[in-house]
C-alpha cells in the first residue's frame, strides 16, 4: 500500500481536480540564474518554480551536489518537487560547473576545484546563503519552509548550514561523512537540535553505512534532539550519493512524501 501511495504521488503530483483545475496546464519551466556570493564567487543555478495556483506561496528546497559533479544531477528530483508544489533550487557549488568566476582584489580569477583545501571547502557555505538569499527573494516562496537536501559533499555543507541558520525547515543528507574536508558533521549534528532529518545510505556502502550510524548514534544523545527514530533510510546495494535516487526506484517518491508532511502540505488523497 505505501508503495502505491508513492507511485501515485510521482504520477499526480499534487493531485487532480480543484487544485489541478486551477494551476497551470504544464509546470513552469526552469529558469537559468547567476547568483553571487559575498565573496563574489559567480554562482550557476537552476530555479524550478513550483508548479500551484496563482499567487499561492510554496515551500522551497535547495539541492547540493556531492564533489566532482553538478548542479544537473538533480534535474530530475527537482522536476518532482516541482510537480509537487514545492520549489527547487540547485547550484553548482564553487569550483564546478559554472561556478568557477571569482571577482577579486586583483581581477578575475578561475576557482579549480582540485587546488580547494579545508578553506575553500568552509567558504562553500557562501554558496548556500546566496542561494537561501535568492529564494527568499522569490514572491511564491514561502521563506518560513525552506528546506536542504544535500549529497555527501553536499550534505555536510546542509548540516553546516543549518547549524548557523535555525530558519532551515528540515535536512536530507544522502550519504553524509563524518568529516569532510575539514567539515565535520558529527560535531555540527549535535547541533541540530529538533530540526526534522533524514539520513539516506545504501547497507552496502560499508564506509558512509558506518558514517550513518555513527552520526544517528550523536544525534540520539542529544536531549534536545527530535527524538525521531525512524531517521535513516538504509536502502539496498552499495551506490552512493544522487546514485540512490535513480537506482533505488521508490526512494525520490518517498522523500517527496516525507518533505511534504514537514512544509505540511494536505496529503494527496486530500
Amino acid at each position: 500500500m505505501r508503495t502505491a501511495s508513492w507511485l501515485f504521488l510521482i504520477l499526480l503530483g499534487l493531485g487532480v481536480g480543484r487544485l489541478e483545475a486551477a494551476r497551470p496546464a504544464n509546470p513552469p519551466a526552469p529558469k537559468d540564474v547567476t547568483l553571487e556570493t559575498a565573496d563574489r564567487v559567480e554562482l550557476g543555478a537552476t530555479y524550478y518554480p513550483p508548479w500551484v495556483e496563482p499567487d499561492d506561496v510554496a515551500p522551497a528546497v535547495i539541492l547540493l551536489h556531492e564533489a566532482g559533479r553538478t548542479r544537473h544531477i538533480w534535474e530530475p528530483f527537482a522536476r518532482l518537487l516541482q510537480r509537487n508544489g514545492i520549489a527547487a533550487l540547485t547550484l553548482d557549488l564553487r569550483g564546478h560547473g559554472d561556478s568557477v568566476r571569482q571577482v577579486t582584489a586583483e581581477g578575475l580569477q578561475r576557482l579549480d576545484v582540485a587546488k580547494f583545501g579545508p578553506r575553500e571547502y568552509q567558504q562553500m557555505l557562501l554558496d548556500l546563503e546566496a542561494a537561501w538569499d535568492f529564494l527568499s527573494t522569490q514572491l511564491e516562496v514561502d521563506t518560513l519552509r525552506i528546506a536542504v537536501v544535500g549529497s555527501v559533499l553536499g550534505a555536510s555543507l546542509a548540516i553546516q548550514y543549518a547549524v548557523v541558520n535555525d530558519e532551515v525547515a528540515a535536512l536530507v543528507l544522502l550519504s553524509p561523512a563524518v568529516e569532510y574536508q575539514g567539515l565535520r558533521a558529527d560535531e555540527a549534528l549535535q547541533k541540530l537540535g529538533k530540526i526534522p532529518l533524514r539520513i539516506v545510505v545504501a547497507a552496502g556502502d560499508a564506509e558512509m553505512f558506518e558514517a550513518a550510524k555513527t552520526l544517528l548514534a550523536l544525534r540520539r544523545s542529544d536531549p534536545t534532539g527530535s527524538g525521531d527514530y525512524k531517521e535513516l533510510i538504509a536502502a539496498t546495494g552499495t551506490v552512493r550519493g544522487t546514485d540512490l535516487l535513480r537506482r533505488v526506484e521508490s526512494l525520490p517518491a518517498r522523500l517527496i512524501a516525507w518533505l511534504r508532511q514537514q512544509f505540511a502540505l494536505p496529503d494527496v488523497s486530500e
